[in-house]
C-alpha cells in the first residue's frame, strides 16, 4: 500500500510542476517545453510594500515574475508586475545572460505617477550613420531608437537629416525617418520617407552593427531639384552602449 501512495504523490507532484511552469519559445511567445527556450515558473503574490518598499495606490500585491533559459535553467528576468502576464512592470527589474552577469536594470516607480506604464518602451537612442547612392549620393546621421530589444528580431525606427553632393555648388538636406526590421536571420527589411523621396530597401545585416542594403527610391517630383530617385545601395553604422541592439553569434 505504502509503495503505491508514493508513486501517486510523485506523479502528483509531477503534474504540478508542469502546470506550474509556463514555457516560451524565441519570440517570447506561449509555448511547448519541446520548442521553448525560456520558461516561467507560476507568479506568485507578494504584498506591494514588502516588493517595492512602498504602497500603490488601488494594488495591494504584486506578482513576482522570474524567467529562465531552458538550456541553463539560469535566470533570465526577475521583477514584479501588477498582472499575471508581466506586461505591466514594477519597481526594480533585472535582465541576465546565460553568464549570470546583469545585462540591464530599470527602476518603474510608481511613487510619482500612477499611471500605468508599457512594459515594452524604446529603448535608449541610438547613433546612426548611413551613406547610400542613386543620382547623387546621400549622407544622413541621426538616432534610432529599438522598440523591442529583448527578442532576437529588432525593430528600429529613426530620424535623422542627410546631405546630397552639390547641384551647381549647393548642397541640400533630406530630413529622414525610417523603420528597418532586423531578423535574427541576418536579413533586413527598411522603408523611409523625406520631403523629397520615399524609399524601401531590403539587404544583411552585420549582428546589427552594419547593415547593407539595395533598393529603390521614388522622388516626389521629378522637375524640381534636388531629385533623389533610381536603384540604391546603401551602408549603415550603428552606435550603442545598449548591448541588446546587437545581435551575437550563435554556434550550434
Amino acid at each position: 500500500m505504502y509503495p503505491l501512495i508514493t508513486i501517486l504523490f510523485l506523479l502528483s507532484s509531477k503534474v504540478t510542476a508542469q502546470n506550474d511552469t509556463i514555457f516560451f519559445d524565441k519570440q517570447w511567445k506561449i509555448s511547448t517545453k519541446e520548442v521553448a527556450f525560456y520558461y516561467r515558473i507560476k507568479p506568485l503574490k507578494i504584498k506591494t510594500k514588502d516588493a517595492v518598499g512602498y504602497k500603490i495606490k488601488n494594488t495591494d500585491s504584486l506578482f513576482t515574475i522570474k524567467d529562465y533559459y531552458l538550456n541553463s535553467n539560469k535566470i533570465q528576468f526577475q521583477g514584479y508586475s501588477k498582472d499575471y502576464n508581466g506586461d505591466y512592470l514594477v519597481g526594480k527589474a533585472k535582465w541576465y545572460n546565460e553568464n549570470d552577469d546583469t545585462i540591464e536594470t530599470r527602476e518603474f516607480n510608481y511613487r510619482k505617477n500612477n499611471a500605468t506604464p508599457r512594459f515594452r518602451i524604446p529603448d535608449w537612442p541610438i547613433l546612426y550613420l548611413n551613406y547610400s547612392i542613386a543620382n547623387k549620393s546621400l549622407l544622413t546621421a541621426g538616432m534610432e531608437f529599438c522598440l523591442d530589444c529583448h527578442t532576437d528580431n529588432k525593430l528600429f525606427i529613426g530620424a535623422g537629416y542627410g546631405i546630397t553632393n552639390s547641384y551647381n555648388d549647393k548642397y541640400y538636406g533630406f530630413p529622414d525617418l525610417h523603420l528597418s526590421f532586423n531578423t535574427e536571420y541576418f536579413l533586413f527589411l527598411k522603408a523611409g520617407s523625406s520631403t523629397k523621396n520615399a524609399y524601401a530597401m531590403g539587404g544583411v545585416t552585420f549582428l546589427n552593427m552594419i547593415d547593407l542594403g539595395l533598393g529603390y527610391s521614388l522622388p516626389y517630383n521629378k522637375e524640381k531639384i534636388p531629385t533623389y530617385q533610381g536603384f540604391t545601395t546603401s551602408i549603415t553604422f550603428r552606435f550603442t552602449n545598449n548591448k541588446n541592439v546587437y545581435s551575437k553569434f550563435k554556434i550550434m
